[in-house]
């Protein structure tokens, strides 16, 4: 049997004669909107404080911070990686334990509240957001509009105070840098002019030597002469102390014994030379190490962050703090979800007739 035609219907005169029942949709868009702000005031909506700071960083100078290299494990192929990890590092610096720790215990100070929050429940509150170096703003979320100010304001204190701390210990390792290459550079010419005069003072014992199985009063052969010729010359750098000796080289064609006399004083100047240089060895093996051991404190302390980083209060401008979830905001959602539901039981009205 066929469909009677004034018992069909049609959606779109479903969802017309739906509208012009404005009423309803304005009760259930209120009733949305007062429900949502009942729940708003039951469970308010924690507040958020928000700062900012001025991150400074002169990426150029990166060949400054060779130390990098030894606290990342890691070279950098470019400005924008190095510029991307300084700011990745502070980032993990500014919510690191000793950060933590501090602001908490200033918060304490000044709000017993605090006595119950650990570490970790700190970290989750607070949010440092960034892009590039510039500008940062960091956050604080809390159940009251003092307590997210206080948060956001201490923790903004303690980070610009310890970093200051952190960046001077980098600058440090800078200069201890320059030390400690300076202390190596000593230590290899001491080395050096070591190797330089024990070989000297081998050669002199051979020539003393084979210069003994000679007439002593008869002229020494060329060969002789010029073979330690070029030995005073060779010892005249290395031997500044011993001029006078190294000046007294026998002419040529002097009597064997003339020779033999130099050798001896020149072998006992170089014996103490060598002595000298050992002792100023294990002078300079001493400084290194200590200064190493300096060198390794300060890479800690600087934990991996550019000595040309600079970090200040923007403005010395105050927290701007406000609700997460306000209550306007709540009511819009509110009617909205009343909205929906409406939509909801409309689409259900005209799924039914259209099955009868």
């Amino acid at each position: 049997m066929a469909n009677d035609p004034m018992k069909e219907w049609v959606v779109k005169d479903e969802i017309l004669a739906a509208t012009h029942r404005w009423p309803v949709i304005v009760i259930f868009a209120m009733a949305g909107a007062l429900i949502a702000l009942a729940a708003a005031y039951l469970w308010p909506a924690p507040f958020r404080a928000n700062v900012e700071i001025s991150v400074e960083l002169n990426p150029y100078r990166v060949l400054d911070d060779q130390y990098l290299a030894a606290f990342t494990n890691a070279e950098f192929r470019n400005i924008d990686d190095y510029k991307h990890w300084q700011m990745l590092q502070l980032s993990i610096v500014v919510l690191s334990d000793p950060y933590l720790t501090e602001t908490l215990h200033r918060l304490r100070a000044i709000d017993p509240y605090w006595d119950s929050v650990d570490q970790q429940a700190l970290r989750n509150v607070l949010s440092a957001n960034w892009r590039n170096a510039g500008v940062w703003l960091l956050s604080a979320n809390a159940d009251t509009k003092s307590r997210a100010d206080n948060a956001v304001d201490i923790w903004r204190d303690v980070i610009l105070d310890f970093t200051e701390e952190t960046i001077a210990s980098s600058q440090a390792l800078f200069q201890l840098e320059l030390t400690l290459r300076s202390l190596n550079d000593q230590l290899v010419q001491n080395q050096l002019q070591m190797t330089i005069l024990k070989g000297s003072l081998n050669q002199l014992r051979e020539s003393e030597r084979e210069l003994s199985k000679l007439d002593q009063n008869a002229a020494l052969p060329d060969e002789y002469h010029q073979q330690l010729l070029a030995l005073n010359i060779q010892l005249a750098d290395v031997l500044p102390a011993g001029a006078l000796v190294l000046s007294s080289f026998p002419e040529q064609n002097s009597t064997v014994a003339s020779y033999l006399g130099w050798i001896e004083q020149l072998s006992s100047l170089i014996e103490d030379q060598i002595l000298s240089l050992q002792v100023r060895e294990e002078i300079l093996v001493q400084e290194i190490s200590d200064v190493s051991v300096v060198w390794e404190a300060a890479l800690q302390d600087g934990q991996g962050l550019s000595a040309t980083l600079n970090l200040e209060n923007r403005n010395n401008s105050s927290p701007e703090v406000r609700q997460i979830r306000p209550y306007g905001i709540a009511a819009l959602i509110g009617s909205m979800v009343g909205l929906l539901v409406w939509i909801g039981f409309l689409l259900i009205k005209i799924t039914r007739k259209g099955y009868r």
